[in-house]
Formats: structure tokens, sequence, C-alpha cells
């Protein structure tokens, strides 16, 4: 193996690590500062799992079945849903479909018209990357504000893992549509370009990964938030990159490009199974926002009533607490 496979494989790591920390991180800051009005869905359960998984099945059939004008007016509607959603509790209605806009905008048109240069690549990736951490953010909010717990983040984080093994490794279904469709308008991926190649992360792996760090945090705080990061950075965006290099510098003819999940799904498994052997159940949302750990959150106001001067007809009166 050369030394220009090496500083590619280096680059990927380093694309990798920074989408996933900016989608860990993000989600937090956000999940710690903002609460969003829970929809009204009911409680998150298996069968949720089961509909987005589903969802995220056939969304290849989009790219490949359906006319090019059809899929970005799909995607530009996503897009502006999923910034809506975060957008919506920080900015006035005016203020947030300005700034939606400006940014889908621009992107539509950075990829219909600066990308004969690397600069250009490079230009269209960032504003690219920037669209896509942000939906991921505030989707992961969606959900995990909304009821979904670790334990299904988790078992959907193992579902994606299968299914990532057999569409890239064993039927390279996936790695055929990043090659062919790389470079639409609101492509769903972060990455980043040196001379004519590429590294990205994919808008899948970034939802997970948002999703995985704050249903950690939300459920057991802290001691939950430091592992979901470690296994977040080590099996989501180091191992991935690091083991597909080292089959190849075995076998140069394998050529194989190791799934995110491959590595991550088996690992979010485990490591939820592993906090909850050892701190029980998880806590609600309600329970969250009542701990010290919901961040700027407001903690409960105790007032205390002044007592009134005992009389004969009366006897002393205690003192009450009410909350706020």
């Amino acid at each position: 193996m050369n030394s220009s496979q090496w500083v590619l494989s280096l680059f990927q790591v380093v694309v990798a690590l920074i989408g996933a920390g900016a989608a860990s991180l993000g989600a937090l800051a956000y999940f710690r500062r903002t609460r969003m009005e829970r929809p009204a869905i009911g409680r998150f359960n298996g069968r949720d799992v089961t509909i987005l998984f589903f969802f995220l099945m056939i969304l290849p059939a989009f790219y490949l079945l359906v006319p090019r004008w059809s899929l970005e007016t799909l995607l530009v509607l996503t897009y502006m849903s999923a910034l809506s959603i975060g957008f919506g509790p920080l900015l006035s209605p005016l203020r947030m479909w300005l700034v939606i806009g400006l940014l889908i905008g621009a992107d539509l048109w950075f990829g219909q018209h600066i990308l004969g240069t690397v600069v250009g690549w490079q230009v269209f990736w960032a504003e690219n990357s920037l669209i896509v951490l942000l939906a991921a953010i505030s989707v992961a909010n969606l959900y995990v504000q909304g009821g979904m717990q670790l334990r299904h983040v988790a078992w959907f984080a193992g579902l994606l893992a299968i299914y990532d093994s057999i569409f890239s490794i064993g039927f390279p279904v996936t790695n055929l549509l990043v090659r062919d469709f790389v470079g639409y308008p609101l492509f769903p991926a972060m990455g980043m370009r040196i001379s004519f190649n590429e590294a990205i992360v994919g808008l899948g792996d970034l939802l997970v990964y948002a999703a995985f760090t704050i249903a950690a945090y939300k459920a057991y705080g802290r001691r939950a938030l430091r592992l979901a990061l470690t296994l977040i950075l080590v099996f989501g965006a180091a191992m991935p990159t690091l083991s597909g290099l080292l089959i190849n510098y075995i076998d140069s003819r394998a050529d194989v490009i190791i799934p995110a999940q491959t590595w991550f799904g088996p690992a979010a498994v485990v490591g939820y199974l592993w906090l909850r052997r050892r701190y029980g159940r998880e806590r609600t949302m309600k329970e969250y926002l009542a701990s010290a750990d919901a961040g700027r959150g407001e903690p409960p106001v105790t007032t205390v009533v002044a007592e009134e001067p005992a009389t004969e007809e009366s006897a002393p009166a205690e003192g009450t607490a009410a909350r706020a």
C-alpha cells in the first residue's frame, strides 16, 4: 500500500471524527439549552423504530427510480422540514424561513455552478455539510425529546449494522449510489475534498450518533455521556476506516469499504446493555428535566408561606410549601 492511500485513509478518519463529534456535541448543546414542543405522537416504541428503519431501507430506491428534479424537490422539502424543527424554538418565523431559504438556495446554486474546480467542490461541501449537520441535530432532538429512549437508538443502530453490511459489503448498492449521486445539491452527507478524492459521513450515521449521545445523557447523565462519546469516536469514526485499511493492506485486491454502523451498531447495543445492567432503567424526559443534568432548565421554585399568629380559636399553622 503506497503513501497516498495512507494519507487518504487518514483524511477519511479526520473527516469522520469531525462529523461525528460535531453532530454529537451539537445535538447535546441543543438538547441542554432548548426545549422543543413535544409532538402529539404518543409514546415512542419499537414500532416507530421499525417504521424509521423501513424508511431508510427504501430511500435508495428514490435515488434510483425517480427523476432528478423530483428527487431534488423531495430533498428540498425534507431539509426545509428538518431545519424548521430545529430553528423553530430559536428564531421568529420570518428569520427562520429567511435563514432556511438562504441555506438551501445557496446549496442548490453551488451544486449547479461551482463544481468545476477543487475549491468549488470544497465550498460546496462546506455549505452542504452545514445543512446536513443542522438537520441531524434537529431531527435527533425531535426524536429524543419526543420520547425516544437509548434502547431504541441502540437497537436501531444494530439493525443498521446488518443492513449496511448486506448492502455495502455483500451487495455494494450504497457505494454505487454514493459514486453516482455525489455532487448533487443537498446530498445527504457531510464531507470534504482534497485533490480529486473525497471523504464523507452519511446523514444516517450522523443522526444515529447525535441521537445516541443525547439519549444516553437523558437516560443516565454524564456517566453515560462519556461512554457514548467514546463509542462514537472509536467505533463510529475511527474503526471503520482503520479496519478497511488493514484489510486492504493484507490483500490489496479486496478494496473493502467498511460501513460505519457495522462497527458502531454492535458497540451501541453492548454499551446500552452495560448501562442498563449497571444503572437500571432509563430516566424519562420528565425525570431528566427534574434532574441536575437538565442544563439551563430552571429548577422547581419553593415558596414558603408565612405563619399566621396563633389565636385561642386556632392552633399554630404550619408553614406549607408550594411549587411554582
